[in-house]
């Protein structure tokens, strides 16, 4: 026989089970959120001034952009287009370009990040390849790329770059600093790069980039509020060539300001258990107490912004494991239902699993640890 209980006490209960922690998201609502757009490139933009499609959408040379942008899948890491940058020419002193685009959303002081791509070059320029954050747009800069110092030069990740011209994969992680609202990849080398380039009819030193991506190292961490709007707005800057240098020209001194808002945003993890006691005996019907406990908890959740909900059902060892995995499964569907009800969650994700005897709380060895054991467990993440 179950003890029973007043509804005061069962409140209790409740503020009891509810702990406010930090957790790792479950493992399918991992997910990488590029801050960045187009990161493949294979979205293409249709350019204001000849109405062809000549450059990746959410992308920008300081180079004429008919020469950066290639469409070829034997050329491409991936899919059908990759980006080159040119690191040198062959009688121009300093003549280099550069790749900048906005980011979706701005960085958190403190925070880390990965940025990550795959590059390749015929020519021994990869160890002067640099990645530059500004919080204004590189675009309208008036410092030359060889007197500038980038965050940081890129990294390969197989230890060091391979003298060919296969795609090599390079990745950084970095803490910013909280103003980072462009990113520009180039060459960085104090150093001029001219003469030969050993290729027939070929006076540009490239290097190629294709699949980016800058993702928050924290799991907790996701888009910002009104990520759609932000990548709307880098979509809508169309004009490439004449128009943008004319663009440039007549902003050089008085550049606008456009600085990436609103920050990422933060999940905060919010664990429930409802134990065993709350449920029919066996069975995956809430008690009335139950009942209780769900409206508490989502009268409090009212007034907060949910991200994502997990439940996640659990019982002891004994029984067969068909009725354990069904009673599992039942009784997380059970709480799902009562959230849904009380929280019109129609535009939010519920995620719910049933364990059965597979991630045991306690020893089944006993009565109290098997008690422990009949559970739900709620993983509910909300936006700061």
């Amino acid at each position: 026989m179950y003890k029973q209980y007043d509804q005061a006490h069962f409140v209790s209960l409740i503020m009891k089970y509810l702990l406010i922690f930090s957790l790792l998201l479950p493992s399918s609502l991992l997910f990488s959120q590029n801050l960045l757009v187009n990161g493949g490139f294979e979205e293409e933009n249709i350019c204001t001034e000849y109405g062809v499609n000549c450059s990746p959408e959410g992308w920008i040379s300081s180079g004429d952009a008919f020469n950066i942008y290639f469409k070829d899948p034997g050329r491409a890491f991936k899919g059908s287009h990759c980006v080159a940058i040119e690191a040198g020419f062959s009688y121009k002193s300093f003549q280099r370009t550069f790749l900048r685009t906005r980011l979706i959303c701005g960085l958190r002081k403190g925070h880390q990040y990965r940025l990550e791509f795959y590059i390749k070059s015929r020519h021994d320029v990869l160890d002067s390849v640099g990645v530059l954050f500004t919080s204004f747009d590189f675009l309208f800069g008036q410092i030359k790329l060889q007197n500038l110092r980038p965050r940081f030069f890129i990294n390969p990740v197989a230890g060091s770059f391979a003298q060919d011209s296969s795609w090599q994969r390079v990745a950084m992680n970095f803490t910013a600093t909280g103003d980072e609202s462009f990113l520009s990849i180039a060459n960085f080398s104090r150093r001029d790069i001219n003469g030969s380039t050993n290729i027939l009819m070929e006076k540009h030193f490239l290097f190629f980039i294709d699949e980016i991506s800058l993702i928050p190292l924290s799991r907790k961490e996701s888009l910002c509020e009104g990520w759609q709007r932000n990548r709307q707005n880098i979509y809508e800057q169309d004009e490439r060539h004449e128009f943008l240098r004319k663009s440039i020209r007549q902003n050089i001194s008085d550049p606008p300001t456009v600085l990436v808002r609103p920050f990422t945003t933060l999940l905060v993890t919010d664990t429930l258990v409802v134990p065993d006691v709350l449920f029919a005996t066996a069975k995956s019907e809430l008690r009335k107490e139950g009942y209780i406990m769900l409206d508490s908890v989502c009268e409090k959740l009212r007034s907060r912004k949910i991200d994502s909900i997990v439940v996640e059902g659990h019982t002891d060892n004994t029984g067969t494991i068909q009725f354990n995995e069904q009673l599992a499964w039942d009784r997380a569907w059970s709480v799902e239902s009562g959230f849904k009800e009380r929280l019109r969650l129609k535009m939010y994700s519920i995620i719910t699993r049933g364990w059965a005897d597979k991630k045991p709380a306690a020893d089944n060895n006993t009565a109290a640890g098997r008690q422990l054991n009949r559970r739900v467990e709620i993983y509910i993440y909300t936006k700061e």
